[in-house]
């Protein structure tokens, strides 16, 4: 991989994957060449090749199926990925932030039941 400046590598490899994506090259439901394939073709590591295909993923482009490779999203899926992915952690994020609300009013409630305890002992 030629280095353009200062961009990374993983990025450029996105590029190009995008590139072909977009272009028809790459069409849907396609599988993307193995590791191995991208590391050769790019003359780049794994880790650069694993950001790139993570990059893609977070962009709704591919997905990875386990086992089978990376492939190529449909164009209806893909532009409701990225979408989806935000719901999701915000709904984490939610239920993060209700399960802090139980814990502090747990610890309110201990609170009131010492006092009216001390107010019924007193």
């Amino acid at each position: 991989m030629t280095a353009m400046s200062g961009t990374p590598a993983y990025v450029q490899v996105a590029a190009d994957l995008r590139s072909q994506i977009e272009g028809g090259a790459l069409p849907e439901g396609a599988q993307l060449p193995s590791m191995t394939q991208l590391r050769e073709r790019y003359g780049v590591s794994s880790t650069v090749v694993r950001d790139a295909l993570n990059e893609l993923r977070r962009e709704g482009l591919v997905v990875g199926q386990q086992g089978k490779g990376v492939f190529v999203r449909g164009r209806d899926t893909a532009s409701t990925a990225p979408a989806v992915e935000v719901l999701a952690r915000r709904l984490d994020e939610l239920g993060e932030a209700v399960r802090g609300l139980e814990r502090r009013l747990a610890v309110l409630e201990d609170r009131e039941a010492v006092q009216d305890r001390s107010r019924s002992n007193g």
